[in-house]
């Protein structure tokens, strides 16, 4: 047994959230017999001709038959296909080709799965012993159980057996998928998890089935070719594949969700990896009708997943497009409108993507670090390349290759409908660019009440980037702590968090000018408007960004205006409301003024930038001294200037003495790399300015 950090068996933390069972979830639900599973395959297709001619020698020579035309249909290949060598959570089924190392850490995972020890995210491998309690949790994460339900570790053996040829790994896969399909029979499907009680089918969740489903087909076509990979194995992976697909055709998801879509790709996967089933047709039609209803609508009209979380944006994409690549080349049409939307999604990568070609860390988003010498590492970087292939289109992968020729304006984008913008005065890591969040409400809970929210980036360096999520399950306590409000940059009230009730209230975007616009109605009584103007944005090195906070209401109690910073030291000056970081390489000063008086302080806070990893960081909070019991409306005019160096830019700002909160039209001025500029807003009109002196 290996010595592993972990708590003891039956000791598991209490579920994130629930899950809920789709409605028919009561269907009484049969696992077909192995020995039945011949019954289900129509041995007229052509090319199964040696299997009928055996089914007179009986099943053990049919399955040998059988066997050998699936190695012949699928032949030995020196990688895994589908192989993902990226971090837990992240999508990378167009990756590049492995470097060796990381083949060799795959290697170093199947090794240890061999000994029955798993591991997965940040957490230190757990020995299962010889035998498996599947329901297991070793980490106290709700994910971790998930990751093994969905047989994550079925590529790692994969990916090894075709490296090495093996048979340990193959052994290994067939032994742990047989003790599965042996413990999880599909009249068990209601079954509550022993310890998440509120998991009622865990095991044949929508999720589960459709990951699990998928993750066999990619596994089947390397270790089919294995010794270990037996005729009557054969018959028992078949039967349980036709499980997946009858728990499936019968009790779907049902709901506008991801996981319908990550479903329905197992669903389409399993019918087109074993066309032999008499019902694949039948299952690709039925797939590609309910993808099509539950993809259609989780996305808005200008193409964003409704979750705003740009991981499962890019998960739902690139399943849509695989599911449609399966149809079509089973010579089943796929809709006009459902092809447009993979445009759409993908226009939102393009459009969306930062500088170092991740997401903006929005809600349940990670964004790992990435190795800047190295752009074909970089998230996005495969996803956009497929792009280009997928829509017959040079400009995404432009963008993955910083091809600068084919980049043509515009650069900065604004989808509407969603509530995402993103500003940007380049396309290479020197640009300034910032992305901004204030979104209807999300179809699910991997949002967060944060709307207004912003990430900043300039110079090489992120300045101000998003909190993180942090975790789903492990540490209930810091993930609430992740998702409250005033841990992000937008205002507050009494520290609560906001509702969710977003409105667009203007985009003008130029050569010189960006100009967004947008409120939410935070608090009963108090809506928080926020305007943003992106001032010279193609004067080299002396771009900045002006924000013009509104608290409009009579709702009582302390406003407070919040904003985070990179892990780092900050100088502070409480008096002048000045802060600005003190890296060797890139800088950020920020200075706000309000229409009643401020006091600022440093609060501590968290920068987590993928699943379980956080490190601490500053913020600050600006209070607002209101008069008459501690209600009426209040302005706060902040300056976001970025910098090359440490030599501070002169920057200065004033609010009017006779600026109307609320009202439709403004003018404030500021002064900004010794500069004095008149910025103003019309929402009446649509429009908006920005004039020198």
């Amino acid at each position: 047994m290996t010595e592993t950090s972990q708590p003891a068996r039956g000791q598991r933390a209490r579920p994130a959230f629930s899950f809920r069972p789709a409605q028919g979830w009561e269907i009484e639900l049969h696992s077909l017999p192995p020995q039945a599973v011949l019954d289900k395959l129509d041995l007229d297709r052509p090319g199964l001709e040696a299997v009928r001619a055996a089914m007179a020698q009986g099943q053990d020579a049919a399955l040998t038959a059988l066997l050998d035309y699936y190695r012949r249909r699928y032949p030995r290949q020196e990688t895994a296909p589908d192989a993902p060598f990226a971090t837990p959570g992240q999508n990378s089924r167009w990756a590049r080709p492995a470097p060796q190392q990381d083949v060799d850490k795959v290697i170093a995972t199947a090794d240890n799965l061999v000994n029955h020890v798993f591991q997965w995210g940040p957490y230190p491998p757990a020995d299962y012993g010889p035998e498996i309690d599947w329901a297991w949790d070793p980490a106290g994460d709700i994910e971790w159980v998930a990751a093994v339900y969905r047989f994550y570790w079925a590529q790692p053996l994969a990916t090894a057996y075709a490296a090495t040829g093996d048979e340990r790994y193959a052994r290994t896969f067939v032994e742990l998928t047989t003790d599965w399909i042996a413990k999880h029979p599909l009249e068990e499907h209601r079954r509550t998890h022993p310890v998440y009680t509120y998991w009622e089918g865990f095991a044949w969740l929508d999720l589960q089935t459709g990951i699990r489903a998928t993750q066999l087909c990619n596994a089947f076509r390397t270790l089919v070719h294995a010794q270990a990979f037996t005729p009557e194995f054969l018959a028992i992976f078949l039967a349980s594949l036709y499980d997946h697909q009858v728990k499936t055709a019968q009790i779907p998801m049902g709901k506008v969700h991801n996981k319908a879509v990550f479903e329905q790709r197992g669903f389409v996967n399993v019918a087109y990896t074993f066309p032999e089933f008499k019902e694949a047709r039948q299952w690709l039609e039925l797939g590609l009708e309910r993808t099509r209803e539950v993809y259609l609508a989780q996305c808005t009209g200008d193409g964003v997943q409704r979750e705003w979380c740009g991981g499962y944006h890019l998960a739902v994409l690139q399943d849509a497009v695989e599911i449609a690549g399966r149809l079509d080349a089973m010579g089943i049409p796929v809709p006009p409108d459902y092809r447009e939307m993979i445009r759409k999604n993908y226009d939102y990568l393009f459009g969306m993507a930062t500088p170092e070609l991740g997401f903006p860390m929005f809600g349940d988003t990670a964004r790992p670090r990435v190795d800047w010498s190295d752009r074909s590492s970089w998230p996005l970087y495969s996803a956009l390349l497929q792009a280009s292939e997928v829509l017959g289109d040079p400009k995404y992968a432009a963008l993955a290759r910083l091809e600068r020729t084919q980049l043509l304006p515009p650069q900065s984008f604004a989808f509407r409908e969603a509530g995402m913008y993103a500003l940007r005065n380049d396309w290479g890591p020197e640009q300034v660019y910032l992305a901004l969040h204030c979104s209807p409400p999300a179809i699910s809970s991997h949002d967060t009440p944060d709307n207004g929210t912003f990430e900043l980036f300039a110079y090489g360096r992120w300045l101000m980037p998003d909190t993180g999520f942090y975790t789903y399950g492990h540490d209930l306590e810091a993930r609430a702590w992740h998702r409250q409000t005033r841990v992000h940059p937008v205002l507050t009230l009494d520290g609560q968090d906001s509702a969710v009730d977003a409105a667009q209230l203007l985009w003008q975007s130029g050569a010189d000018l960006d100009v967004v616009a947008v409120q939410n109605l935070s608090y009963p009584g108090l809506t928080h408007r926020r305007t943003l103007w992106f001032v010279d944005k193609t004067n080299p090195g002396q771009s900045f960004f002006v924000l013009l906070d509104e608290a409009i209401g009579d709702a009582p109690g302390q406003l407070a205006l919040h904003f985070q910073f990179a892990p780092g030291e900050l100088a502070v000056d409480a008096i002048t409301g000045r802060v600005r970081t003190l890296f060797d390489d890139a800088n950020l000063l920020l200075q706000t003024a309000a229409t009643v008086p401020l006091s600022l302080a440093v609060e501590p806070g968290w920068h987590a930038w993928t699943y379980g990893a956080r490190e601490p960081r500053n913020a600050i909070r600006l209070a607002a001294q209101r008069a008459s019991g501690g209600s009426g409306s209040v302005a706060f005019l902040t300056l976001l200037v970025p910098y090359r160096g440490n030599a501070v830019p002169s920057a200065d700002l004033s609010l009017p003495g006779d600026l109307a909160v609320g009202q439709d039209q403004v003018e404030v001025a500021v002064t900004a790399f010794g500069r004095r500029w008149r910025l103003g807003r019309d929402l009446q009109a649509h429009r908006a300015w920005c004039h020198r002196g």
